[in-house]
This record gives structure tokens, sequence and C-alpha cells, in this order.
């Protein structure tokens, strides 16, 4: 939009539609009270802009024109990080579709593909019941990790991770040595932890171990 000059009798104004985006004020002058005064340094910057003004109106007694109102960009929302189909993939394979509650092997009744919350005896699921129940527990450990890793992390690393949380739950994540490990920036050591979280009920389970050795293997890659 081109812009032009506006002068009151209280400013000259560099105008773009409706509204100024400069302003020089008059001041009264000492040496003659019915004249004012204003510092034209200012206008170069007018004039070495590359819509510079060509016209000017004059409004004596006129009204003085509003600022330009300043317009704040929309906020950027990140879309919240997913596990991908890798990801995706591990979890599934290893935890199975149930259809029908079960106690797991430390006696927590679980359904669907792992689901443990609300989750009561003789429970039954459809499988599109069972997709959304993972879907939804997915979100909860990908926000889990989002909010508790400090460091970057490649998609496989952090869809191992999701598979990690999914089985031991987001307050074991936090209070982990991997997560600690991790945050310090030492991948290599947190690829190690994962092995040592194959017991369950104080037992090595050899579907951890395998589970465990999957996603190391993820977070590696």
């Amino acid at each position: 939009m081109a812009t032009w000059i506006k002068e009151t009798d209280e400013a000259i104004y560099l105008m773009e539609g409706a509204y100024y985006i400069s302003k020089i004020s008059k001041y009264p002058s000492q040496r003659n009270p019915t004249e004012k005064v204003l510092n034209i340094v200012g206008m170069k910057a007018w004039f070495a802009r590359e819509d510079a003004p060509r016209g000017m109106t004059v409004s004596p007694g006129g009204f003085e024109p509003q600022p330009m109102p300043s317009f704040d960009p929309p906020p950027i929302v990140s879309k919240p990080r997913q596990a991908n189909a890798s990801g995706l993939q591990l979890v599934k394979s290893f935890e199975g579709l149930r259809l029908n509650a079960y106690r797991d092997p430390v006696g927590i009744w679980t359904i669907g593909y792992g689901t443990t919350r609300g989750v009561k005896p003789g429970m039954v699921v459809t499988p599109e019941q069972a997709e959304s129940l993972l879907q939804g527990d997915l979100t909860r450990f990908e926000q889990a990790i989002s909010e508790a890793v400090e460091v970057p992390l490649t998609e496989n690393q952090f869809s191992a991770l999701v598979s990690f949380t999914y089985n031991v739950g987001a307050s074991a994540l936090r209070s982990s040595t991997l997560l600690k490990r991790l945050n310090q920036g030492n991948y290599a050591a947190a690829a190690d932890q994962f092995p040592r979280w194959n017991r369950a009920g104080g037992r090595v389970l050899a579907g951890l171990t395998r589970r465990r050795n999957a996603e190391r293997a993820l977070f590696l890659s």
C-alpha cells in the first residue's frame, strides 16, 4: 500500500491507509508564540522507503489520525511428537491383542494392547475399541517423554522410549537411570540401560528381555 503525508495542527504523519505509521510532533516556537516548529530529520527515513510518500494533505483544524494497529501473528502450535511406525509395531507385537480382560504377569487387569487404566474383570472390547485405547495410552506416554527428555531425539530414539514407557510407566521413566544418562547427553549409556528392565514381580521374563533388546536396537538405529 502506498504511503502519504498528512499535516495537522499537532504533527506531520506518515500515513498508510487511514492510520499513521510514523509521527513527527510540532512544538510551540520559543521565539514566536504564533508559530510551531518540528524536527524534520526523521522525515529522511520516510523518503528512504521503497514506498516513499509522493503526496501530502494539509488539514488545519482536522482530526488527529490513529496509529496503525499492531497485529500479533498467531502463536505457532507445535504438533505433539508421536511414535513412528517402527515404534508402533514394536508396541503392538510385544503387547499383543487381547479382547477379553486378563491379568498380566504381575496380576494387573489388562485388555486390548496392554491397556490397564479402568480395566475390570469380565471386560470385553472390540478391535476398534482396543485401537482407540492404544492411541489414548500412546498419547499420554508420548507427552510424558516429551516433558521428561531434555536432549534432542531422533524418531527411532523417541519411538523406542515410547515402547519402553508404555510398558514400565511414566513414573518409572522419570526416576530411571536411563533418563538420567540420556539427559546428560550420554546416548550410548542410556541405550545400555534398556536390558536392565527385564524383570516383573522380581523375576526375569524372556518376553521382557526380548522387548528391551528390540527397544535398544531401535534406539541405536
